[in-house]
């Protein structure tokens, strides 16, 4: 999809129902979260009992994978029990501004309503084409569309439906207005609606709501270098795999569609193409609220792609920050440092749970833990992997952000409740339950938003922001 505007109709027709097979898709999306950390080294006091319970496995339930047909000469061969998971490059700067496609709602099952401001739409699904009177009311059947405009309705054939603006690209749906073009794409249990907007459209919007208004230009600027790159890498990664490469909400960068921001429009008009490279290839520039003065590395906590664990995003190992989220405003908020007590009966219950979900049959049978305490932590001291410990049993290990992506309740991708802001804790047992005194609010690898400002405020601009908080990066101009 780089360099490209857009895959149209047909595109989207490959993508959903011939190109890519769905159990495909699916099983990447499984297999891409539900890997766990490396190995780590026991401490030399551990008891000597028998060996720790570790699960770092896969999960194990079977899936289906196609086979492909064997030479006549050779007999098939049995399809293995696990696809390969697939771990895409890091993108090369594209000389030409690439298209975004951004999920803003998914498995609605009652009839949407679209308004532009033109008043005029072009339907299409596959090679059908119909020009109708805004507003239109889209209502999926047993056999495909209905479609009820101005003074008019048509009945279309099954495959996802393109919704174009005549004139200016945007259109009003959901209580805001989002540039770009609609496709709706039918799934089983529902339907998603996909934005297709060009990458500079797009980022106005990540910006007015990841960011305050009333912060620095600099820290305006640096995030929108930030937000471009990785939302490149992520545009690149999902190309022919899913029908969407990113969604609206904080699983990804949340975006508020169109904005009047005169900051956030600011911000990407004077970065324009500006991108993050390291030796050739664009940046997942990740980023989170606050790292609470100490970083984590991408590998292992945000991503289980290999070619991601490159210095600019290794923050833990980089030495903990100073003069960085601990502003006396924001020092002053429930975030910098926070506490949480939680029943050991409902970390059992949401580590059950999690383990059930996503394949991991230790986690799925836990008992309830006595204790719970950091097994492994980056050179900067921020925990990596926990050991939770029982009167009965040996230990397991779970990695620090699958261990807060439990508790919280989350399904992986779709957020969750937010008991524990990070997985930067550390954990008492008292009558009352787990106490957990954490630090920072959000995963902590690359850029802190709140350090960003800190540093501008300081007197630093949006080169130097981003030179600090991805250390060894270029940033370059693509497009």
């Amino acid at each position: 999809m780089a360099g490209s505007t857009g895959p149209g109709v047909e595109g989207w027709r490959r993508i959903v129902t011939g190109g890519v097979p769905a159990r495909a898709v699916a099983l990447a999306l499984v297999l891409l979260g539900a890997c766990s950390s490396p190995p780590a080294s026991e401490p030399a006091s551990k008891p000597s009992t028998a060996p720790a319970a570790i699960d770092r496995q896969p999960p194990t339930a079977p899936v289906e994978v196609a086979k492909a047909p064997a030479p006549a000469a050779e007999p098939a061969k049995p399809a293995p029990a696990f696809a390969p998971r697939f771990d895409p490059p890091r993108p090369v700067p594209p000389k030409v501004e690439p298209t975004v496609r951004v999920r803003v709602g998914t498995r609605l099952r009652e009839p949407q309503s679209f308004r532009c401001p033109s008043g005029e739409f072009t339907v299409m699904v596959g090679s059908e084409r119909w020009t109708a009177q805004a507003p239109i009311r889209v209502t999926r059947t047993a056999t495909g569309w209905s479609v009820t405009a101005k003074g008019s309705a048509r009945s279309f054939a099954a495959g996802p439906m393109e919704l174009r603006p005549v004139g200016k690209a945007s259109l009003d749906w959901d209580g805001a207005s989002w540039p770009g073009v609609a496709t709706l794409v039918p799934l089983p249990d529902g339907v998603d609606v996909v934005m297709q907007v060009g990458v500079e459209e797009y980022l106005p919007g990540v910006l007015a709501k990841e960011l305050y208004p009333q912060w620095d230009e600099d820290a305006f600027r640096a995030q929108a270098v930030a937000a471009r790159s990785w939302v490149l890498v992520e545009e690149s990664r999902w190309e022919g795999r899913r029908h969407y490469d990113v969604t609206s909400g904080e699983s990804s960068q949340a975006w508020a569609g169109h904005t009047r921001n005169a900051r956030a429009r600011e911000a990407v008009a004077a970065t324009c193409g500006m991108v993050l490279v390291f030796e050739g290839g664009v940046v997942p520039a990740f980023y989170s609220s606050s790292c609470g003065g100490r970083g984590a590395n991408a590998m292992g906590s945000v991503t289980q792609n290999p070619n991601h664990d490159i210095g600019p995003v290794r923050s833990g190992d980089q030495p903990a920050r100073t003069g960085c989220c601990e502003a006396a405003s924001f020092k002053a908020s429930s975030h910098y440092r926070w506490s949480a007590t939680v029943a050991p009966a409902t970390v059992q219950q949401a580590i059950r749970a999690y383990g059930q979900r996503n394949g991991f049959p230790t986690w799925a049978g836990i008992d309830q833990p006595i204790a719970i305490e950091a097994s492994q932590t980056a050179s900067n001291g921020r925990p990596v992997e926990y050991r939770l410990r029982f009167k009965e049993r040996n230990p397991v290990m779970i990695p620090a952000s699958k261990l807060r992506e439990a508790i919280n309740g989350g399904i992986a991708g779709e957020g969750g409740s937010r008991t524990l802001k990070s997985d930067d804790f550390t954990v008492a047992p008292t009558p009352k339950g787990f106490v957990f005194t954490g630090r920072g609010f959000g995963h902590g690898v690359g850029m802190c938003q709140h350090g960003a400002q800190a540093t501008a405020k300081a007197g630093k601009e949006w080169r130097a922001i981003l030179e600090r908080y991805y250390p060894g990066a270029r940033c370059e101009r693509a497009w």
